[in-house]
Parts: structure tokens; sequence; C-alpha cells
């Protein structure tokens, strides 16, 4: 990146349409620095007064895809060396490390987690916390930060044990990634809208931070595991990884690790936008010790942990709370059961957790504010913090729609009983299994040859509806059933030619299998008219039927 002319430089004056009185340096080591960054630049809204500039030091493992990120976002960037030899009136970072010391300006640093929860490593006592030290936190023995932004009140007391050297930089300031996302939970049914839960569906989140002892790194089966047993009426899962494990991959390799994962229904979520939504429209949370986890049992969520390497958690922390207070799961037994029973402890499950994330809930966004001024030397803007809901994009949920489900069904008079399970996670079939529904371009050959069911959605049609019913059902002899689904109905034929279209509000594939089982009953299609009921676990579903 070559050196920028504007808005700062020696000849800025000439080039800018509005003179800042301040300028602002956002420093980003990675995606995961970047996401804590992008939870205060809003205080600086509306303020004509200060430029933002955003750069990279490049030397962090994880930085991959960091400046392009940084782009999209719409942030000015500057590059290192320019840094280094700019003045700035403010610099803002979530990590000390990679050349910040050498920047010139006040700096405040945040942490980019959830609070101080790691023990340092090689740590010889459990109260040795990772960013509280003083190699963390001195350069030739003086604090690196004017200000240290703190979340609680423990670790102010910790600062002040274990490095009494930069006690007096300490700012008690809330957490600004919590009350962000205690301020969105007006939008939670929004979220789950985007998110493609049902009304009445439960959000499974499946969280895993990174390295070989996280969640994904301990135990990678796990994801496949979990959507075997949950029925896809009932169930909708999401998984958030964290940006270590996604850019030190490679977001591709993390995809296809996950690709039969995203086939049975598991909406991956965007790693820098969309986390955080993702949490507050969750119904229950499984994970590890990392700060998405413990963020999850602060919101009020049943948590579940999958993995929890108890030797790397500080003692105290609210990680450590979480440890205490949140059952583990237990492999090789059922899993729906161990959700369920996680679902059934309700709401605010774990209040140890949520006392220990933050001392001063709601208030992160004036306390900083008035920070960030202060150091300035400017007069905070009148008009109070703005908190902007938790953004959530990227999200394409044709890349998440279950493409092939095993079906067992039991039809009794005019109703019509459906559990569904995708085929892509459960790979053995139970002993009441009656059919199987696979998407006309799965990449699966063979479970499109063995399919009972082809469908396509009205939104992939190349041809008429009519003619590719006719297709589908001429290119697979094996298929008893062809169907083209829309977002609130199935129009369905058999191979003795009946057409059949079935309505409800629920998802238009249980309208499939609800035509599919009564096929296989020896019923016709055209006796489902005028209407039947599908029984989906406590559900039912009135579904009409036209000829």
């Amino acid at each position: 990146m070559t050196r920028q002319r504007v808005p700062i430089g020696i000849d800025a004056d000439r080039w800018v349409t509005v003179a800042p009185q301040r300028v602002v340096l956002v420093v980003a080591h990675n995606i995961a620095t970047l996401s804590r960054l992008l939870d205060v630049i809003d205080l600086f809204d509306s303020d004509f007064r200060v430029q933002l500039l955003a750069t990279t030091c490049g030397t962090d493992p994880f930085n991959d895809g960091l400046p392009e990120a940084i782009t999209a976002l719409g942030l000015k960037t500057i590059p290192w060396d320019q840094a280094l030899s700019t003045r700035f009136d403010l610099v803002l970072t979530a990590s000390p490390h990679g050349g910040v010391p050498d920047l010139h300006g006040p700096k405040v640093l945040l942490s980019h987690g959830v609070g101080y929860t790691k023990r340092a490593p090689g740590a010889r006592g459990a109260d040795q916390v990772f960013g509280l030290t003083a190699q963390w936190l001195l350069d030739n023995g003086e604090p690196i930060a004017d200000a240290l932004v703190l979340a609680h009140d423990n670790d102010v007391a910790r600062l002040r044990t274990a490095v009494p050297q930069a006690a007096h930089t300490a700012v008690l300031a809330g957490d600004p990634c919590l009350d962000r996302m205690r301020a969105s939970r007006d939008l939670r049914n929004h979220y789950r809208a985007r998110l493609g839960v049902a009304p009445d569906q439960v959000l499974v989140v499946v969280s895993t931070t990174w390295s070989t002892r996280s969640l994904l790194g301990s135990w990678p089966e796990f994801y496949r595991s979990l959507l075997a047993e949950l029925p896809v009426d009932r169930f909708r899962t999401a998984a958030i990884i964290h940006p270590n494990a996604t850019r030190g991959h490679g977001p591709r390799q993390i995809r296809t690790w996950l690709a039969d994962c995203a086939r049975a229904g598991l909406v991956l979520i965007p790693d820098l936008t969309g986390w955080q939504a993702a949490l507050v429209a969750a119904d229950c949370v499984i994970g590890d010790n990392g700060a998405v986890t413990c963020y999850a049992a602060a919101l009020g969520h049943p948590v579940l942990l999958a993995a929890f390497p108890e030797d790397v958690v500080a003692q105290g922390s609210a990680v450590h709370a979480l440890g205490l207070s949140a059952p583990r799961l237990v492999p090789g037994h059922p899993l729906l059961a161990q959700v369920e029973a996680a679902l059934a402890r309700g709401h605010d499950s774990h209040p140890s957790v949520r006392r220990l994330v933050s001392s001063i809930p709601d208030e992160s966004p004036d306390r900083l504010r008035s920070l960030f001024y202060r150091v300035l030397d400017l007069p905070e803007p009148q008009p109070e913090p703005v908190v902007h809901p938790v953004p959530l994009t990227g999200i394409d949920l044709t890349e998440s729609r279950v493409s092939a489900w095993n079906a067992a069904t039991h039809v009794t008079g005019r109703a019509v009983k459906v559990s569904r399970y995708p085929a892509d996670a459960r790979t053995t079939l139970t002993a009441d299994h009656q059919h199987l529904a696979v998407h006309a371009r799965h990449p699966g050959r063979r479970l499109r040859g063995h399919a009972d069911v082809l469908f396509l959605y009205d939104s992939e049609l190349d041809e008429d509806l009519d003619v590719a019913l006719s297709e589908f059902l001429a290119r697979y002899p094996g298929c008893a059933l062809a169907a083209v689904l829309s977002r609130t109905s199935a129009t369905v034929r058999s191979r003795e030619g009946e057409t059949v279209t079935l309505t409800s509000n629920a998802d238009a594939g249980l309208c499939a299998s609800v035509a599919a089982a009564w096929l296989f009953s020896g019923a016709k299609l055209s006796e489902l008219t005028p209407s039947v009921r599908a029984h989906v676990g406590a559900r039912d579903y009135d579904i009409s039927a036209t000829s």
C-alpha cells in the first residue's frame, strides 16, 4: 500500500474536503480485534471534528483477509510505515503487540475478548492472567497504554497486583460488546428470521474458539453428530467459528470441512459481522472456553460445553465461572436429550457468569465516549452516545438449506406423522424410515439415485414446472415422487401422473414428505384434497391440497 496524501500527509490541507480537528488511528491486528474495535468506533457518530483512519501492523499470524475486511467497511486505511511516522490524537487498539508501542499519540487499549480470562503462557500460578502481565502491558518499564479499558472491578484489582506500574492507567468502562448485544435484543425475532428460523423452531448455536483444544480442534465430528440427532422441523443450527480458525486455515477450507453439515442445514455465520446477532437470536449455545460461549451465558442462554481445557482458564474469571456452572456434553450419550435438558433449565442459567463479565452493564457507551473525548481534549458531543444494533450480513440461506432428508412417517386417517432428519449427517437409517428426499442437484450421485423423492426450488427452475416434474421422473426411474418447492407450497407429481399442490405455513419440504407418506401408504395423491393434517413433534399443521 502506498502512503496516503489525504486526509493526512504533508499537503493534506490542499486535498481535504472537511478539515478535521482530531485524527484517530484504529489499529487492527486480526479479525477478532477488528470486531471489538467496531463496537466502539460509532461513538464518534456525527462528529465532523474527528477523522478515523485504520491500519494493520501485518505481523499477526491471523491477519489473512484483514486489509480487505477493513476496506469493505469503508474505513480509510494507511500503511503501517506511514502510521509509524505520523502523530495521532488518539490510537485505539485491542492488542498492544506488533509495534503498537512505536506509534505516536495517546493509546487506549481495549480487550479483544470477554475480559481477561486466560492463564498467562508458562504461568506458575493460576492467578497469572494473560494480558494483565508486565510483558503484555509495559515497554521498557513504562505502560504502553495511556488508558487500559477494563470491564470488571476484579480486573482492576488484578492489574494493581500483577502490574502496579500500569495501575494508574486502568479505566473501568464495562464491556462494549456485551452492551451492544444487550441493546440489540429487541431485534431478536428479526435476526431469527434472517437466519431462517421458523417461529416454532429452536435455534442451537455451536461456537468454537481456535486451537487444537477447542471444540472444532478436539471434536470436529461433533457438528455432524449433532445434526444427525436434531429433527430438521424442530431445530435450526448455526456455527460460529473463531476468526483465527477461519483465517488461519482459510474460509474455503472451513466450508470444505463442513460442507456436508451445510447440506444438513448448518448455517455458517460470518466471522466479523454476524456472530453477535446469532447469539442474540439463539435459544441454546454449545461451545467451549471461548469468549463467544461466555457471552452467550452472560446473555442468559443455556450453555453446554463440548470442550473446556480447564488448565488454560484463569481462576476467578467469567470463563472460569462458566466452567463451574455449565454442564459438559457427554460423548456417546444422545445429544438431543442433552440439548433438551439444557433448554429445560431456561433463561439466565448462568448468573455467576453474567455478573463477572461486566461490573457496569449498559454503561460502556457513556464511559468510553467520555474517555475518548477526554483523551482528544475535545468537548463531548451533547446527544447521548448512539448504540447501533449488531449487524447480520453475508448470510445466504440457500447455502444451508437441508438438501436431503430421511423421513419416518405414519398415516392415520387424514393425519400424517412426520419426523425428518438430514441425510448428509444421518447416514444410517432407523427402523421406522419411510422415504428419502433429495435435492435434484445434490452432489451425492448415489444419494440422488436412491431418492424416493426428488425436489427443486421454484427459484432454481430453468423450464416450466410441468416439464421439470416430468424430467425428474424420466431421469431417475427409482424416484416415486417429483416435487417443486416454493416458500409456502410444494407441487408434487407421482409416476401415475397425478399432480397435487400442498400449501401450508409449514416448511415446503414437510409438505413434500406428507405427500410421499400418503402415496407410500397406498393412497392416491388426489385423495389428499381438500386437506390433511401433519403431526411434527408437538406441533400440528393444516395442509391444504388442490389437484
